[in-house]
């Protein structure tokens, strides 16, 4: 029946993708639809036990996902913008990261029913919350920038912030897991010992994604693979293998497959053809079903009218804090008035990575009283932002007069 299973996911996944591209929203929006219809909790079609089964294939899914985001840095453009871009996605991040801590936090303390689990929990739950709130999505606002030719200071301080914060984002993960773990009493709470966790998660990720990395580079280069085919086979192994050892040692492993995408796009002469191979051949597989089977883990028992008044508060706060580390940030870069104006509501949309995240927070039994909760919030937003993400680019850059043409790229 698994199988069977597996089918009706890809084929739903698939032909709600379609429908959601005709009526001009990204394949996210269908991917999501379709996994909410099939949630063992609304309709009888998919067992539960399915989801037992695939947390596996959502931990590789994942794997995917981060090495994509490391294979978009290139050392020769880190050297020309880097600095200034990465400042500013730090600030639009740690703003949004900052303000969503502080009101849920309060709110946890006395509004949310996890004042009755203690300060400790409250604190938890604030922390990563926030810290989910911190990337951006940029998908939605590249796919406009295309469309219409937008060109100018807002959209590049908009993708150059955007190709950051999923590296802030998981540097704040792992500091808000590392501390949540430590206050709700499984590990020795003493700064020494956070701190030196911390070290070992990230230097032992960076340094497993450098080993795989380059002996994925001289496998290449040795045995002489140029085909697709074998590279792609190659890639899925190295891939798995540089996940599933960081997992084992505990260290951090998506920074590993992270530090993996980013030695293989600047040290391997072959980087072209196999990001080439990923983004064609894989991309669409690995996000459809990523998508679909993050919708399907959402329990709708936890929904109530409160989850909906949260989502709402998320989004606003979300958008404050991103208004304010940008205005601070371009303040301090001196970037010009149109940047400072605008450039914040390019960084609206929400999904990707943060969906991931959430999934294994759902996960861990030291969160269980949260955790629901949390993939609630963060799942309703998501859907949220990329219904009115297409809208909000293309508004901004009308605005900021950097849409240089009001008709669509021709095919």
């Amino acid at each position: 029946m698994f199988i069977l299973y597996f089918g009706i996911i890809l084929i739903s996944g698939y032909f709600f993708s379609i429908l959601s591209e005709r009526l001009g929203f990204p394949k996210i929006v269908g991917y999501l639809l379709a996994g909410i219809l099939l949630n063992p909790e609304l309709f009888d079609i998919i067992s539960p036990e399915f989801l037992k089964i695939t947390d596996v294939i959502t931990h590789f899914c994942l794997a995917f996902i981060t090495f994509e985001i490391g294979s978009n840095f290139s050392l020769k453009e880190l050297k020309k913008t880097g600095k200034k871009y990465f400042s500013l996605a730090f600030f639009e991040s740690f703003g949004a990261f900052l303000f969503l801590f502080i009101i849920f936090f309060s709110l946890s303390l006395f509004v949310l029913p996890l004042s009755s689990f203690g300060i400790a929990t409250s604190l938890a739950f604030s922390l990563i919350l926030a810290s989910l709130g911190a990337p951006t999505d940029p998908s939605a606002t590249l796919a406009v920038i295309h469309e219409y030719k937008a060109k100018g200071s807002v959209t590049n301080a908009i993708l150059g912030a955007a190709a950051f914060d999923d590296i802030i984002t998981l540097i704040l993960f792992s500091l808000s897991i590392s501390i949540s773990h430590s206050v709700l009493g499984t590990q020795d709470i003493s700064v020494f010992h956070i701190i030196s966790g911390i070290f070992y998660k990230i230097t032992g990720a960076v340094v497993a994604g450098l080993v795989f990395g380059f002996l994925f580079n001289k496998s290449i280069k040795i045995f002489n693979i140029k085909d697709d085919k074998s590279l792609l086979i190659i890639f899925l192994a190295f891939l798995a293998l540089t996940f599933g050892l960081a997992k084992f040692l505990e260290f951090d492993e998506l920074f590993a497959t992270l530090t993996l995408g980013f030695v293989i796009r600047n040290f391997n002469k072959e980087e072209k053809k196999l990001i080439d191979i990923t983004e064609n051949g894989l991309e669409d597989l690995i996000f459809l079903i990523f998508f679909v089977f993050s919708a399907m883990h959402f329990k709708f028992n936890s929904a109530s009218y409160m989850i909906f008044v949260l989502i709402f508060v998320f989004i606003c706060v979300r958008l404050f804090g991103k208004y304010i580390g940008m205005k601070f940030g371009t303040g301090i870069l001196k970037m010009s008035k149109n940047v400072k104006k605008f450039a914040f509501a390019g960084l609206i949309p929400q999904g990707g990575i943060v969906l991931g995240l959430s999934l294994l927070i759902n996960q861990e039994p030291e969160f269980k009283n949260f955790s629901n909760l949390l993939v609630g919030i963060i799942m309703g937003a998501t859907i949220i932002h990329e219904f009115i993400g297409p809208f909000i680019a293309r508004l901004v850059l009308k605005k900021s007069s950097e849409i240089h043409s009001e008709k669509k790229k021709k095919k």
